[in-house]
């Protein structure tokens, strides 16, 4: 077994320990040139203006940890934040099944157990020390490269916000990563962001329509004379079902406070039972799962770079889409089993993965492999896009 990691600017597979096995190659079509209608179907996919869908396999990319490192972390750290020595056995005796599988372990824990409260408690402070110290240095790190041309998610967001209807009024970006490198992408693209919240140094969300029509305000040449004008002002809406670091949780709710480096709290939904508590009882993940829900319903694409499709917070909505048609391309370094049991329900997927040095896709029942890491970002936008 590897860990699944990312190289180079591209992708790989959410957290995921298994030994990859390659298709058989046995009728695959042994080509070094992918055919142009390949081409033709991802330019036409691109054109419907997919919704993007991040999961922690890019991430990953950037040295954010997957979910078996933050459960080793977990599992040394949990501890010493509890208080009661009914906490500290429950977490003691979960811990060998939290190492073996984060969330399968932490469903475990009896939801209704006195001490369930305390323990996720602790699991969401050291998580969110973990994320945060590593977002830090990875933004760091960004922001210190010198990159003959902008980065490859950057690059991507501005494809797709440039290429979208010019009367949209957004496009949108699902993620379920608590890190902030999606919000640096798009300003190191010079795109105009909008999380759900509204103010300055400690926002607050928009619970009433958590995210709206945004309008620039312009002068316009009107019978000899000028006057103002509203002009709709097209937006990257970020959609966080899981919260994010720069959420903090206050005892009037949920504010996003950008470059917090202190040890308040964060409001982030954690895996194991809670996260299905989190958001039906919180009214910002209520909001932001209704929200992300009809955006998934009302999509002509979707794109997904390192998702593994393993969170029951985004199947129901894709599976139906899928179901009825929707276009959808994986890029990742690896799949899932799941992704696997999806390419085989839904052979009109297409999908991208590493192999060996080189890529293999999954495209219109075919198995077709390049010698290019077109699994990369970087690559992928150069070869299909640019």
């Amino acid at each position: 077994m590897h860990y699944l990691t990312l190289q180079h600017g591209g992708l790989s597979s959410p957290g995921v320990f298994f030994p990859y096995i390659e298709p058989a190659r046995q009728g695959e079509m042994p080509t070094d040139e992918l055919p142009d209608e390949l081409f033709a179907d991802i330019q036409s996919f691109f054109r419907k203006t997919p919704v993007l869908l991040i999961g922690s396999g890019f991430s990953c990319g950037y040295d954010l940890p997957g979910m078996k490192e933050l459960a080793d972390h977990l599992a040394t750290t949990v501890h010493d934040g509890l208080s009661t020595d009914e906490a500290r056995t429950a977490w003691t005796q979960s811990i060998a099944a939290v190492k073996a599988n984060l969330e399968a372990g932490l469903n475990n824990i009896p939801l209704g157990a006195a001490v369930w409260n305390e323990i996720i408690l602790s699991i969401r402070r050291e998580t969110a020390k973990l994320i945060l110290d590593r977002t830090i240095a990875a933004e760091e790190r960004i922001l210190d490269e010198k990159p003959n041309r902008e980065h490859a998610p950057s690059r991507l967001l501005k494809h797709l916000f440039t290429g979208s209807p010019q009367n949209a009024e957004c496009i949108h970006v699902i993620t379920t990563n608590y890190d902030t490198l999606l919000e640096l992408f798009c300003d190191l693209a010079n795109l105009p962001l909008d999380t759900g919240f509204m103010g300055f140094r400690r926002r607050r969300p928009r619970l009433d329509s958590l995210f709206q029509t945004q309008y620039n305000r312009v002068l316009v040449a009107e019978k000899h004379q000028q006057q103002v004008d509203h002009r709709l002002c097209k937006t990257v809406r970020l959609y966080k079902p899981h919260g994010s670091i720069s959420w903090l949780a206050t005892e009037e709710g949920a504010v996003e406070v950008l470059n917090d480096v202190s040890i308040a709290d964060r409001a982030i939904v954690v895996p194991g039972p809670s996260k299905y508590q989190d958001a039906l009882v919180n009214t910002l993940f209520d909001a932001m799962r209704t929200e992300m829900n009809y955006v998934l319903s009302g999509t002509q694409a979707l794109l997904c770079l390192g998702f593994g499709f393993n969170d029951d917070h985004l199947q129901g909505v894709i599976s139906r889409r899928l179901s009825e048609g929707l276009p959808i391309i994986l890029i990742t370094r690896s799949p899932t089993p799941n992704i696997e049991q999806l390419l085989n329900d839904h052979p009109h997927a297409i999908a991208v993965f590493r192999s060996d040095d080189g890529a293999i896709f999954h495209w219109n029942g075919k198995t077709l492999r390049s010698p290019e890491p077109l699994w990369q970002l970087d690559d992928f936008l150069k070869r299909f896009l640019e």
